[in-house]
């Protein structure tokens, strides 16, 4: 007999088409009353004595705090041969150690038949035990050589674990060694992302009524990839219900700021115009439209002078140098840009100059706090409106002086946008919430970056939607004149292909940002385009929600603490439809392993019943 099976892509859009339809109709609003009685749990199986992987059960622990999941924690470390926990109270079990190992043949079993009788199992770390072989469809080539020694760089997605995933290649240049047990497959198998030389690295395969997904690799040490455990577990979960912020900040630092009246020679030869009149004439009105197109807000990030002195007197003469002729009448450039940006967009400040407000450059704290109350002053004359609330540190740094300094001087500041990644002494490598320096301000880190979306930038970016319902992103007005050639840091390199900013075929930056933008709008719709300040008050309302949901064979029931609360709801593809109470659907769609809606709440009790 053959059987023929439909193109999963084929599939995806007639059962696309056909789950909205069904969905988006089947709503009702009442007053229901119930109560959980058994809140769902994921149980995460680690080992404290396991070095390596100690980063990634970090991230798993704050991917499950974004999303809300209740877990409970099992430490290998004096394990004696025998598991207590009785898995029938969760729906999903995570491995994040490599020392499974241990696991006795007796408990392996019990996993087994967790499994096949319907949970889900996600192994983040790569780790392995012979008696969990079938489990993870795969053996060991040579147990006394684990390491694959050929082939173990480079990562390309072939399937979507969530939208927009598939075709993301990420090259050997970025992902040099992803740390891969050398395995011998066998049986039926999803591929989801295999190495540059075409080497499983993640899979997911059904066993009895359950689904496992294996990561061969540790390379979800990195914290930037927290969603992708998060939609592990959604892959092999028969129902998972994930609150959101849902919203995106789009950060223009440097702007408006002290812009020269200088050529530089990829503005020069596309416009025929100084960088001045670049922001005025070209830069600024384009953003306004990309805005406008697209449904944008922005948060720009205002710099009075570029490199002066870090000691009173202070002044404002280079915000005052770049002008350009309008009908005949000379036009301050950053003013005159600072008060019409500030009627539909925010104004953050990026500081009174650009350097970082860390003790070693200012020398003392009293300097620093002369700037800012300087600043201050000058925004106020120069009627730039309320007084600042998001604050973005030059060059993304600060320290923990720094952050005093504006605590005891800058009062309106409420928010610090620095970044997600890098280095916590000099104010990076910051999570959604409180500033850990002191907990007055709150930090909106960004983590991605640019007008040209590479796939290693995609990639974080899916994967920031995927933890948070978030996406952070910043540009700079300059990013098109920081080729190979103006700077000597290759890491400050912002346009590597001398890229014109729009070309004469929608080869420039402002054209490939626009495109990206449409893809990224055409696949998350739902995602509300904000201003930093606006985020700053819905990321409040997402730390102070709760939520607790239970699943039945075809039922979720959700309790949460407010109403209003948008919630994505993955299902499996055996589910065709839902019914809706206290919620309407804003979006709907499918990835290559489950179904899922976009809700927004209507009360604190809500049902979705499933056919």
């Amino acid at each position: 007999m053959v059987v023929l099976k439909m193109p999963r892509s084929l599939f995806n859009m007639i059962f696309m088409v056909c789950f909205f339809l069904f969905a988006s109709c089947k709503t009702q609003k009442e007053k229901i009353d119930f109560s959980i009685e058994k809140p769902e749990k994921v149980l995460l199986i680690y080992d404290s004595s396991d070095m390596y992987s100690s980063e990634c059960v970090e991230n798993a622990r704050w991917a499950f705090k974004y999303a809300k999941v209740n877990y409970d924690e099992l430490d290998l470390l004096d394990y004696q041969g025998k598991l207590v926990q009785d898995f029938q109270n969760y729906y999903a079990i995570v491995f994040a150690t490599e020392f499974i190992k241990k696991l006795s043949k007796d408990d392996c079993q019990r996993i087994k038949n967790f499994v096949a009788n319907g949970g889900g199992l996600a192994v983040i770390y790569r780790g392995y035990n012979e008696n969990l072989s079938e489990l993870f469809g795969v053996k060991l080539r040579d147990a006394r050589n684990l390491f694959l020694k050929r082939g173990n760089s480079g990562l390309v997605f072939n399937a979507n674990l969530m939208p927009m995933l598939k075709n993301t290649a990420i090259p050997d240049s970025i992902l040099r060694d992803l740390s891969m047990f050398d395995f011998i497959h066998f049986g039926s198998k999803s591929i989801i992302a295999t190495s540059s030389d075409k080497i499983p690295v993640v899979w997911q395969l059904r066993y009895g009524l359950g689904k496992v997904i294996y990561w061969n690799t540790s390379i979800l040490v990195n914290k930037l990839l927290r969603g992708f455990i998060t939609r592990s577990i959604i892959s092999v979960s028969d129902k998972f219900v994930q609150p959101i912020s849902n919203l995106a900040v789009i950060f223009i630092d440097d702007f408006p700021t002290a812009v020269p009246n200088v050529k530089k020679k990829l503005i020069w030869d596309e416009f025929n115009m100084t960088m001045a009149e670049y922001h005025f004439f070209i830069f600024y009105p384009d953003m306004v439209k990309l805005a406008d197109e697209i449904g944008l807000k922005y948060t720009a990030g205002l710099t009075f002078n570029y490199g002066a002195d870090i000691k009173p007197p202070f002044h404002l003469t280079e915000w005052r140098v770049g002008k350009v002729k309008v009908f005949d009448k000379e036009v301050e450039v950053s003013k005159s840009i600072a008060r019409q940006f500030k009627s539909k967009n925010e104004l953050a400040f990026h500081g009174y100059n650009h350097i970082s407000l860390l003790v070693d450059e200012w020398k003392d704290i009293e300097n620093m706090k002369s700037a800012l109350r300087f600043a201050q002053k000058k925004w106020e004359e120069e009627g730039l409106g309320k007084l600042p609330i998001t604050y973005i540190p030059p060059t993304n740094w600060i320290d923990s002086i720094g952050v005093q300094a504006i605590v005891q001087s800058f009062p309106s500041i409420k928010v610090i946008a620095g970044l997600y990644s890098g280095f916590f002494d000099v104010g990076q490598s910051r999570e959604f919430g409180p500033e850990p320096w002191n907990r007055k301000l709150y930090c909106i880190p960004r983590v991605s970056a640019g007008f040209l979306i590479d796939d290693y930038t995609k990639l974080l970016i899916l994967s920031e939607v995927a933890m948070l319902g978030v996406w952070t992103h910043f540009i700079h007005p300059d990013d098109v004149i920081y080729t190979p050639d103006e700077v000597e840091n290759p890491e400050l390199v912002r346009n590597w292909f001398y890229l014109p900013w729009r070309g004469k075929n929608g080869e420039g930056l402002y054209f490939k940002f626009k495109e990206w933008l449409k893809d990224f709008k055409k696949n998350y719709p739902y995602i509300r385009f904000m201003t930093c300040a606006e985020a700053y008050e819905e990321m409040q309302k997402f730390d102070n929600l709760m939520i607790e949901y239970e699943f039945f064979e075809d039922e979720i029931r959700i309790k949460t603490n407010q109403k209003e609360v948008f919630l994505v709801a993955d299902i499996d593809a055996k589910y065709k439809g839902v019914e809706l109470t206290n919620a309407v659907i804003v979006h709907s769609g499918v990835t290559d392993f489950t179904n899922f809606v976009v809700l927004k709440t209507l009360d604190n009790s809500v049902i979705l019943k499933l056919r």
